[in-house]
């Protein structure tokens, strides 16, 4: 609070000065009222400028044409460049047509344009309004863009084009929301660069006439007798000076405590730790506790292991220990930091659970590694570069640098994520989650980098739900429950639930094909990602899709549900053709087909009461079931659905991305993943559930999944995809039947 109260006194003034002042100054402002650039006296608290005018008349004159010339400048450039960003980020084909022109006016020097806009329309404030707005414009469509390109990316955005709501219905319902913090944080830097241009403008002439009271205009016009009577000139610079600095320093205060609260840091550790935490507690806007007097300590070249049920406070731990916690979160404690060998330099490298959502979409694989690098001071250039993808395991040719994240497959993203965190050499690596979501080949090259990471003394802290992974990795395991550290001690194996313990399965008979897949090819660009797929899933059957990252069986599921138009082949449903694209397929069709995505945290938009997710889908197909009977059918209680879907827990998530897929009455429910990133209870959880909606609702299931034991455990048939192709169908045998 003591951060905000400076600067915000000093903007309350400023604003005083220009709202009040026109009514209390003591002389006209035009008015000439004694000999130029006369000094301080009774009569003139501030002297005379060059004219002979009181110098404190036009100071408090002189604000409120330049405040409000800025304001509407900055207004009318958000009025535009809101909308415009959101359409270059939704809509990829209008995207060139949008950017290619404010690149043209990021060139431009603004200073250049307001000369030619004073010498066409005239000197004057239309000018300088008109300069400020096209000034501001382009980085802010540029900001609006690229927020609006990772957000297109998320599970919520993807279900409401799967819905085939309106591109602005979907900006404005499930963008805007989640951008709106960055806009806001960002708008108070273009007042001040606004405020720049119009400032600038009027010290260069270029604005309002010289007899108007202006704050710029008083600087320009009164330079020349500084040295006479320098009030003239000093006293508009500092009021120019203050409102600039207050808002700076509001902006910075207010977006500090937007994001997070941190917890102390209290510089170095002792001597035989690297990390030291002490009563770290982390608590939501509400006051609801996540994480409440977590203590732990890792010495150096040590690893250690995080572990408990979804929603335990693992990750937020993780965060709190990185200086990483989302929005709202507050943080309260002790974590001291320090290297073992006592040199200055990174202590810790910070590794996200979802790589795909914590890389940059719109930049290449190079470009983010150059900023990280520049950010510790390090060279970045090509052959720093390729170093920090070699020193990972990747490619280091200029082709896979210049790639995109999407190009990668999941285990090269969970690469890149640790090339990231590597940069500087930190002394500890954050790690949560890193095998999630990764087939087996991909889980065993991220455990093999880690254990040559160990090898090198680099110490670990890995946040898990797979703990027998990583047992190897680590010499100490923690345990939370319910947001407390319950037990801290020395790795040893541990079984966990298998879905061989489940309740046994019921054995369901072949019946005739609701889908049937032909011929069916997709791919990104030129590179072919599926290819020649023929597939059938019968009604009420569960058909389980298997294969390494990159095989092809995501975008197969994205093309089934129209999020992805494949490039030949057909897709009938009940032995209609379904159109290639979900906006082109009757509302029945998108009704029948829906889609349930791996991370749930990213599945329901966090700006949202989970009333408000489930209400949208019973909305668009004008279904009779009732929010609070679709929670029952999940097994979840009808308190959650005025809470915030970021207040849940990943298994709470996940079933109220199930129940929103049910709001629709779909006959066939498509899942990528979805018990990728639960604890053995959850995941287990979702596959009894996703089971007694197959006995319930005769629901057909196209079951993705790395995790064979969950395939097993559910479906009827296997499908393997290898390189974009079906190379095996296989039926899955209960108790010595096929089923």
């Amino acid at each position: 609070m003591r951060t905000r109260r400076v600067p915000a006194i000093l903007a309350v003034l400023v604003l005083l000065v220009v709202v009040v002042g026109p009514f209390v100054a003591p002389w006209p402002p035009g008015e000439t009222v004694g000999r130029p650039f006369t000094g301080i006296s009774p009569e003139h608290l501030l002297g005379t400028d060059k004219l002979g005018r009181d110098v404190l008349s036009r100071l408090l004159h002189g604000g409120w044409r330049l405040l409000l010339i800025t304001t509407a400048a900055l207004a009318c450039a958000y009025t535009v460049a809101l909308p415009l960003g959101l359409l270059a980020g939704l809509r990829r084909r209008a995207d060139g047509w949008v950017m290619r022109p404010v690149d043209v006016l990021v060139v431009l020097p603004w200073f250049l344009l307001l000369a030619v806009l004073a010498t066409v329309a005239g000197r004057g404030a239309p000018a300088l309004l008109t300069a400020g707005a096209l000034a501001t414009l382009p980085w802010v469509v540029r900001l609006v863009r690229t927020a609006a390109l990772d957000e297109a990316s998320a599970g919520y955005v993807e279900a409401a084009v799967a819905r085939a709501e309106p591109w602005r219905r979907i900006a404005w319902r499930e963008v805007v929301p989640n951008i709106a913090p960055v806009v806001l944080a960002d708008a108070g830097m273009r007042l001040t660069a606004t405020l720049s241009v119009v400032t600038v403008g009027g010290y260069l002439g270029l604005g309002l006439p010289p007899d108007v009271p202006d704050w710029a205009l008083a600087v320009a016009t009164n330079q020349s007798g500084i040295t006479l009577q320098p009030w003239a000139v000093l006293a508009p610079a500092l009021m120019i000076v203050a409102l600039v600095v207050s808002v700076n320093l509001l902006v910075d205060a207010r977006s500090d405590g937007t994001l997070a609260t941190g917890a102390r840091r209290t510089g170095t550790a002792s001597d035989t730790a690297v990390v030291e935490v002490r009563g770290l507690t982390v608590a939501g806007a509400d006051g609801h506790l996540l994480l409440a007097e977590a203590d732990l300590t890792l010495r150096a070249g040590r690893g250690l292991a995080v572990v408990g049920a979804s929603g335990a406070g693992k990750s937020t731990l993780a965060r709190g220990i990185t200086a990483t916690l989302g929005p709202g979160l507050a943080a309260t404690g002790d974590v001291a930091l320090r290297r073992a060998d006592g040199a200055p330099g990174r202590v810790l490298g910070w590794v996200p659970q979802d790589p795909a959502l914590a890389l940059n979409p719109g930049l290449r694989i190079s470009a983010q590694l150059r900023d990280v690098l520049r950010a510790h001071h390090r060279r970045a250039d090509t052959a720093a570069v390729r170093a920090a993808l070699a020193e990972v395991g990747l490619p280091d040719d200029r082709a896979f640098s210049r790639r995109y994240p999407h190009a990668l497959s999941g285990g090269q993203q969970q690469r890149v994520l640790v090339a990231l965190a590597l940069v500087g050499g930190p002394a500890v690596l954050v790690l949560d989650e890193p095998t999630t979501g990764l087939d087996p080949a991909a889980v065993t090259g991220v455990l093999d980098l880690l254990r040559g990471l160990r090898a090198r003394g680099v110490g670990l802290i890995v946040v898990t739900h797979a703990l027998p992974l990583v047992l190897d990795l680590v010499d100490d395991v923690a345990v939370l429950d319910a947001g407390r550290v319950v037990s801290v001690g020395p790795a040893a194996p541990t079984t966990l639930p298998q879905v061989d313990d489940a309740l046994p399965r019921t054995v369901r008979p072949t019946t005739a094909p609701l889908l049937a897949v032909r011929g069916l090819a997709a791919g990104y660009g030129r590179a072919r990602v599926v290819a020649d797929v023929d597939l059938d899933v019968g009604v009420g059957e569960c058909v389980g899709v298997v294969g390494h990252s990159g095989s092809g069986k995501s975008t197969l599921a994205r093309c089934l549900v129209g999020l992805h138009p494949p490039d030949t082949g057909t897709i009938a449903l009940d032995g209609s053709v379904l159109a290639r694209r979900a906006g082109s397929r009757s509302r029945a069709q998108r009704g029948a087909v829906q889609f349930v995505v791996q991370n749930p945290a990213r599945s329901l938009n966090p700006r949202h009461t989970v009333g408000e997710e489930l209400r949208a889908p019973i909305r668009i197909f004008g279904t009779t079931d009732e929010p609070s009977e679709l929670l029952r059918r999940v097994g979840l209680g009808t308190e959650l659905l005025d809470r915030r879907t970021d207040r849940l827990s990943g298994g709470q998530q996940q079933r109220v991305a199930i129940a929103r897929a049910l709001a629709a009455g779909p006959r066939l429910l498509v899942c990528d993943e979805i018990t990728a990133s639960l604890d053995p209870h959850n995941r287990q959880a979702v596959i009894d559930l996703l089971d007694r909606l197959r006995d319930e609702a005769g629901l057909s299931i196209l079951f993705v999944s790395h995790d064979m034991e969950a395939v097993t455990g559910l479906a009827d048939r296997i499908v393997t995809v290898t390189g974009g192709t079906v190379v095996s169908v296989d039926e899955v045998v209960v108790a010595g039947r096929q089923a």
